[in-house]
């Protein structure tokens, strides 16, 4: 009986310590092989930044990864050599030729690296590219005339041409054309709505690029004041429901809102709860149901680039 229970503990010794070495038993990775995905082999680009990016590996439990430029059996300057978790990493280059690598690594080994050429190309010649603008957005709206243009830089770009045009870009010139060598400028523009453009250009190949356009409207000028039209001044109208209406001022500029303001004071300072009330595009009536009393209405007009315009007549009104 001792016997069979000594074989029996020495059979759950062996168990234990096989299964406790297989947990520390990496997986087997040196034939595997890394898929790499981008940039794409052989590309040949002029962009500076890359995310290299490949497949993940199972059993892999970091990568190396290697860039030079030249070929690895030629190397004419190492340029990365890292050991990366993740399977994306981003590398600004410069313009030539390059070969990057990758492989899986674990603690039981390591995959053959897997190889990719990539070509910045350097030519000086920039006419199919486009300059990339910043800010302003399209279509923004401004009461700011002194505008700053901001763009990006294009790779062999010596300078950039801006214009600023009425209209349309072939419109009468409201501003340049003038140089810079900085990726913005500040101009000072008139009213109106307005086209800016910005070309890259390389003097040593004598090309440039098209310009890049967008469409800018500077409107500096306060609206008019609104006329109020109904219920007339001092009138008595019934309890429930009213309507009231006013005429905006002629439009100078950008498109009008207005925000229509209820008073318990003659003075014009005590706003009614819920007051004031901002109308929707192009609105000018605003119906309500007021408790009996005597009540004090203005309305005051905001076009789209923030200019607020003057308040029109306190008028009262009173419902029994």
């Amino acid at each position: 009986m001792k016997k069979t229970a000594k074989y029996t503990i020495l059979f759950l010794l062996i168990v234990t310590t096989f299964f406790a070495c297989d947990d520390f038993i990496e997986e087997d990775i040196e034939n595997e092989v890394i898929n790499l995905l981008a940039p794409g082999n052989n590309l040949t680009t002029i962009k500076l930044t890359h995310t290299f990016w490949w497949d993940w590996l199972d059993g892999a439990e970091v990568y190396n990864m290697q860039i030079v430029e030249g070929t690895f059996t030629s190397v004419t300057s190492f340029v990365l050599d890292t050991t990366v978790s993740k399977n994306k990493f981003d590398v600004t280059l410069y313009p030539g030729s390059f070969q990057w690598r990758i492989r899986g690594e674990n603690n039981g080994g390591k995959t053959d690296y897997s190889t990719f050429n990539l070509v910045i190309d350097s030519t000086l010649d920039i006419s199919s590219l486009q300059v990339v603008l910043n800010s302003p957005s399209d279509n923004f709206i401004t009461n700011n005339n002194a505008i700053l243009f901001e763009w990006q830089s294009l790779l062999n770009a010596d300078d950039y041409l801006i214009e600023v045009h009425q209209n349309t870009f072939s419109g009468s010139v409201v501003f340049g054309p003038q140089i810079a060598t900085a990726l913005n400028l500040t101009a000072t523009l008139p009213e109106g709505t307005l086209v800016w453009g910005v070309q890259a250009r390389n003097s040593t190949s004598g090309t440039s690029t098209t310009f890049s356009t967008r469409t800018l409207i500077v409107d500096t000028t306060n609206p008019n004041a609104v006329v109020l039209d109904s219920p007339a001044h001092n009138a008595t109208v019934t309890s429930g429901f009213n309507t009231y209406a006013w005429t905006q001022g002629i439009n100078t500029g950008t498109a009008l809102t207005d925000r229509i303001h209820f008073y318990s004071d003659a003075a014009g300072t005590l706003l009614l709860n819920g007051y004031p009330v901002t109308l929707p595009l192009g609105i000018t009536t605003h119906s309500d149901s007021l408790a009996a009393g005597t009540y004090y209405w203005d309305v005051q007009t905001t076009d789209a680039a923030g200019n607020i315009g003057p308040f029109s007549n306190l008028n009262t009104v009173i419902i029994p």
